[in-house]
C-alpha cells in the first residue's frame, strides 16, 4: 500500500457560498468545445453518481431524513436539513459514497470541516484518522472489493449549537488558471494555488468532471436540476445553495440554479435548461432573470418546457394531458396533451424573450418522440407554435428489439440485432426515422436536434444486475464494436439532417437500469471507453456544420407562411415500439406515477343526477381505486376544480396496513381517503365499510373512529412541534372531534365535519381552514398527512386499526411516520 500523507491546514469558518466573482480564470485550452457538434446530459445528483461533479462529497450525499435505517430514533432538522436535535439512543446517518468503482475519486485523506458541537463517526470505507474541534481527517480507501462506499453518522449534537455545514474535501487543490487538473501542492502552480480545503466554495467542481465536460458544446441540465417528477411551482421551493445536500429522492434532489449557471460559465458551454412542468410564470420569470444577469453573455441558452411530456411513465405527461383536457384543446386525450405542451412551451419562451429583451441568444426547444412525425406535426403546428420555436428535439436510440435481445447468447448476437434492418430500432431503421423527422422539421423552418441519444441496451423486466441479458449488455458497451455503432449513428445523424446531438449521458455505472454512461466512471481511461472515444473522434473530425453553431449568434430559418395543418393527416401512428426509458439509480418507484387516465377516476364520468356522496365513494371501494403517487410515493392532491363538488377528479388512496390488533380482511373493514384544496381550505373525505358499527367506550380511539394526522409544514420531525403538527380523532359514537394530547391547544382549531351513513359504511367529510393550522398553501407545497381507522366489533377496546402510511401505531407521538402529500394544480 502506498504511503499517504495527512493534510494540514486551517479550517473554513464561512458556510458553503457560491462566489461568482471569484471563478477560475479561463485558460485557452478550456474552449475545446468551440466547434463541437455534441452536447451531453448531466446525471442525477446522488451518492452513487460515478460522474462525481462536486469537490465537496457532502453535496452528493443522501439527505439525513431519507437515510433510514442509518438515521434512527427521534431526530429534528433545521430548515437546511441538518439534524438540530437527536434524542438519546438515536442517530442521524447518511451515505456519502455508494458502490462507486475504485478510482472514481482519489483514494486518500479527506478533511471533514464542520460548525457546531457534537460527535461524528464514519463507516464502510471511511475511517477517522485525526480529530480536532471543527475538523476531522478521514481516510477513504476502497479496500478489497474495489468499490467505494462510505457513511457518516452524527451520533450526538448540541441543540444550542448543532452540527452543520459539514464539508468533505480531498487533499490537494488546483492552479486557478487551470481548473481541469488536480495538483498536490502549491509548488505545482505559478502563485495561483487554491487548496480544496481553503477554497472549496470557489472551486465547487471536481477537476476530473470539468476535464470530461469541457469537450461538449452544450450541457443539458435536466437530470442535475432534478425536474423529473418534481411538481415544484413556487420560486420559494427551488433548490438552495445552503441545503445540506443536493442529492436525494426524486422531487427532493437537484442542483441550485446558481451552480448550473456557474458550470456553464466555467466550461464556456451553452446551458440547456428544462423547466419544471408545474412551475409558475413567476418561477419561470425569476429563473430567466437570473440567467440573463449571471450567464456569460457570449453563450446561447437552450430553453425547454419540462422533459418528455409525451412519456406516460412520468407525471409531467399526466399533467399536460390533464391541462389539455381541462382547456378543451382536443377531444383525444393524447392530442390534448401534445397541444397543451406546445402551448405552454410558447408561453415559457415568451417569458424568456421578455426578460432577455429579445430572442437573439435563445434557442427555443420543443421535444417529441423520434418515431412519430404525427406528434411532431401536432406540437409544431398547434396555434402556429413553430413560428416561436427554433429546434425540435428527439432521442435517437439504437438497440434493435427488446424481445430479440432477450434471446441473445453472445455479444456478437447483440451487435447483429442492433444492426439488422428487420428490427424496428436497429441502426439503419433509426437513421431512417431521423431522416423522416428532419424532413418534417425542415418544412416547419426549425432545426432537428437530439436531446438524448446513443445505445439503449436495457431490459426493464430484469430484477438483478446479473440477470440475463444484462451481462451481455455490459460487455457490448465495453466492446470496440460499440464505438463503431456510435460512429455510424453520428455520421448517419448528420447525413440525415440532424444538427446538435446531446448524448445520454455523463459517466455512469452500468447496471440493470442501463449502460447509458459514455464512461463507467469519471476517471476511466479513454482507451476503455469506446463510446466516449467515438464521440470525441467524431467531434474533431466533424466540426459543427450548421450556421451559427460555433458563435454566439443564433441563425434562424425562414418560417413557412402556413401552419401546415394538413400535414397531420398524412402521418403515421405513434411508434409503439419506442423505448419509454427511465435511467434511474435504485429501484423504480413502487407506485403508479401520475399516469391515471380520467376514465379510471371514479367521478370522471358522473351522471347528471349523481347518487349521494356516501354511495358514490363506497361503491368505488369495490373497484380498483385510481391512486396517483408522484416523486416515489408522495400522494398528489389537486386544486379544487368544481365549486360545488370538491371531490370531482380527486384520486383515491386506500388504507392497507394493519398497524394494531387484527382486521379480518376487507369484509371486516375497508377504507380509503380523498382530498382537494383551495386557498382557503383543505378538503378531506374518508370512506369506511365496516361489517359491524360499534361505539361502546368513552375513549374515542377504542370506538369505531377515524384519526387524521396533519403536519402542515411537511417537516415530519420525530416529535410534535407544538405549532402545526395535529392529531384529530373523530368519534363515530357522538360525531365529536378530539385532539390528540400532543397537538396544539384546541382553541386554535376551527373546522367543519359531517358523517353520512350508508348501509354498512359511512363517509366522513372534513373542511379544515388553512389559517387554522397556520399555513398559506401553494402548488408544489409538501405536507405530512395520514389517515387511520379504528375498528371495535363489540370488544372492550378496539380490535384493530387500518392505516394509510404509518407502519406502527406510534403516529400519535411521532410525525415522521405520517405519509407525504404534495399539493398539485
Amino acid at each position: 500500500m502506498a504511503k499517504l500523507r495527512r493534510p494540514r491546514g486551517s479550517r473554513i469558518l464561512a458556510p458553503f457560498l457560491l462566489l461568482l466573482g471569484l471563478t477560475a480564470t479561463h485558460h485557452a485550452n478550456a474552449f475545446y468545445n468551440s466547434t463541437s457538434a455534441l452536447g451531453t446530459n448531466t446525471n442525477e445528483i446522488m451518492e452513487d453518481d460515478a460522474s462525481a461533479p462536486f469537490i465537496d462529497l457532502m453535496k452528493m450525499s443522501l439527505p439525513f431524513r431519507e437515510a433510514r435505517p442509518l438515521t434512527k430514533g427521534e431526530v429534528q432538522y433545521d430548515r437546511y436539513g441538518w439534524p438540530r436535535s437527536i434524542a438519546p439512543g438515536g442517530q442521524a446517518g447518511t451515505r456519502i459514497l455508494n458502490k462507486l468503482p475504485a478510482g472514481t475519486i482519489p483514494r486518500g485523506f479527506y478533511s471533514v470541516l464542520y460548525e457546531g458541537e457534537g460527535k461524528l463517526e464514519y463507516g464502510n470505507d471511511a475511517s477517522l484518522v485525526e480529530h480536532t474541534p471543527g475538523r476531522d481527517v478521514i481516510l477513504i480507501d476502497p479496500g478489497t472489493d474495489n468499490e467505494l462506499s462510505a457513511t457518516l453518522y452524527i451520533k450526538a449534537t448540541n441543540p444550542a449549537n448543532h452540527l452543520r455545514n459539514i464539508r468533505i474535501l480531498p487533499q490537494g487543490g488546483i492552479c486557478a488558471s487551470n481548473p481541469f487538473q488536480r495538483v498536490a501542492s502549491a509548488g505545482q502552480c505559478q502563485g495561483d494555488y487554491w487548496s480544496f480545503e481553503q477554497h472549496s466554495s470557489k472551486i465547487i467542481f471536481n477537476p476530473d468532471y470539468l476535464k470530461y465536460m469541457r469537450d461538449f458544446r452544450v450541457i443539458r441540465f435536466m437530470n442535475m436540476s432534478g425536474i423529473t417528477r418534481n411538481p415544484v411551482y413556487a420560486w420559494e421551493d427551488r433548490a438552495s445553495i445552503d441545503q445540506s445536500t443536493w442529492g436525494g429522492a426524486e422531487g427532493i434532489r437537484g442542483a441550485p440554479m446558481e451552480v448550473m449557471v456557474e458550470l456553464a460559465n466555467r466550461l464556456h458551454a451553452d446551458p440547456w435548461f428544462s423547466l419544471p412542468h408545474a412551475a409558475s410564470d413567476d418561477f419561470i420569470r425569476r429563473f430567466a432573470d437570473y440567467v440573463k444577469v449571471h450567464l456569460d453573455p457570449s453563450l446561447k441558452v437552450y430553453v425547454e418546457y419540462t422533459n418528455e411530456a409525451w412519456n406516460g411513465i412520468f407525471n409531467q405527461h399526466a399533467y399536460v394531458k390533464q391541462q389539455g383536457q381541462r382547456l378543451g384543446l382536443d377531444p383525444d386525450p393524447q392530442q390534448a396533451a401534445y397541444k397543451f405542451y406546445s402551448q405552454r412551451s410558447v408561453e415559457v419562451f415568451r417569458i424568456w424573450e421578455q426578460l432577455f429583451g429579445s430572442n437573439e441568444r435563445l434557442v427555443r426547444v420543443m421535444g417529441g418522440l423520434v418515431g412519430s412525425t404525427q406528434m411532431s406535426k401536432t406540437i409544431l403546428s398547434h396555434n402556429g407554435a413553430y413560428r416561436s420555436t427554433d429546434a425540435y428535439a428527439v432521442a435517437p436510440y439504437v438497440y434493435g428489439d427488446t424481445n430479440a435481445l432477450r434471446q441473445a447468447r453472445s455479444v456478437s448476437d447483440i451487435f447483429r440485432i442492433m444492426t439488422d434492418p428487420k428490427y424496428p430500432h436497429s441502426l439503419p431503421n433509426e437513421i431512417e426515422l431521423i431522416r423522416k423527422q428532419a424532413d418534417v422539421t425542415r418544412s416547419f423552418g426549425v432545426d432537428l436536434i437530439a436531446y438524448e441519444g446513443g445505445q439503449h441496451l436495457v431490459d426493464w423486466n430484469t430484477k438483478s444486475n446479473d440477470q440475463h441479458p444484462n451481462n451481455l449488455f455490459y460487455q457490448a458497451n465495453r466492446h470496440p464494436q460499440m464505438g463503431v455503432i456510435y460512429k455510424r449513428l453520428l455520421e448517419g445523424w448528420r447525413q440525415a439532417g440532424g444538427k446538435l446531438f446531446v448524448h445520454y449521458t455523463s459517466p455512469r455505472i452500468y447496471q440493470k437500469y442501463g449502460s447509458f454512461g459514455a464512461k463507467e466512471f469519471i476517471t476511466q481511461p479513454d482507451g476503455k471507453a469506446p463510446k466516449h472515444q467515438a464521440m470525441i473522434n467524431f467531434s474533431r473530425s466533424n466540426p459543427c456544420w450548421w450556421a451559427g453553431c460555433s458563435g454566439n449568434t443564433l441563425v434562424r430559418h425562414t418560417k413557412p407562411a402556413t401552419t401546415l395543418e394538413a400535414m397531420k393527416t398524412q402521418s403515421e401512428p405513434l411508434d409503439a415500439t419506442a423505448p419509454q426509458h427511465e435511467p434511474v439509480h435504485g429501484e423504480p418507484p413502487p407506485f403508479p406515477m401520475g399516469n391515471t387516465t380520467p376514465e379510471q377516476e371514479f367521478s370522471g364520468n358522473a351522471p347528471v343526477n349523481p347518487p349521494p356522496a356516501a354511495q358514490r365513494l363506497l361503491v368505488s371501494m369495490r373497484a380498483s381505486p385510481a391512486e396517483r403517487y408522484v416523486n416515489g410515493g408522495n400522494a398528489l392532491i389537486n386544486l379544487r376544480r368544481n365549486g360545488a363538488d370538491p371531490w370531482q377528479g380527486a384520486a383515491h388512496y386506500v388504507l392497507r396496513t394493519v398497524a394494531h390488533g387484527k382486521i379480518d380482511g376487507t369484509q371486516d373493514l375497508a377504507a380509503l381517503w380523498q382530498a382537494s384544496w383551495d386557498q382557503n381550505n383543505l378538503y378531506l373525505r374518508i370512506g369506511v365499510e365496516d361489517n359491524r358499527f360499534v361505539a361502546n367506550t368513552p375513549v374515542p380511539w377504542n370506538n369505531d373512529s377515524v384519526e387524521v394526522y396533519l403536519d402542515a409544514d411537511g417537516s415530519l420531525n420525530s416529535q410534535y412541534d407544538g405549532r402545526n403538527d395535529f392529531h384529530f380523532i373523530f368519534d363515530m359514537a357522538n360525531g365529536k372531534v378530539a385532539l390528540g394530547k400532543n397537538s396544539p391547544p384546541q382553541e386554535r382549531i376551527a373546522m367543519n365535519q359531517r358523517v353520512i351513513r350508508e348501509g354498512e359504511g359511512y363517509v366522513l367529510e372534513i373542511t379544515l381552514p388553512w389559517n387554522a393550522v397556520g399555513m398559506s398553501p401553494r402548488p408544489g407545497m409538501r405536507i405530512g398527512l395520514d389517515v387511520h381507522v379504528n375498528d371495535n366489533d363489540g370488544t372492550p377496546q378496539r380490535k384493530g386499526k387500518l392505516t394509510w402510511r404509518a407502519r406502527e401505531d406510534e403516529a400519535w407521538r411521532n410525525p415522521s411516520l405520517f405519509g407525504r402529500v404534495i399539493l398539485g394544480e
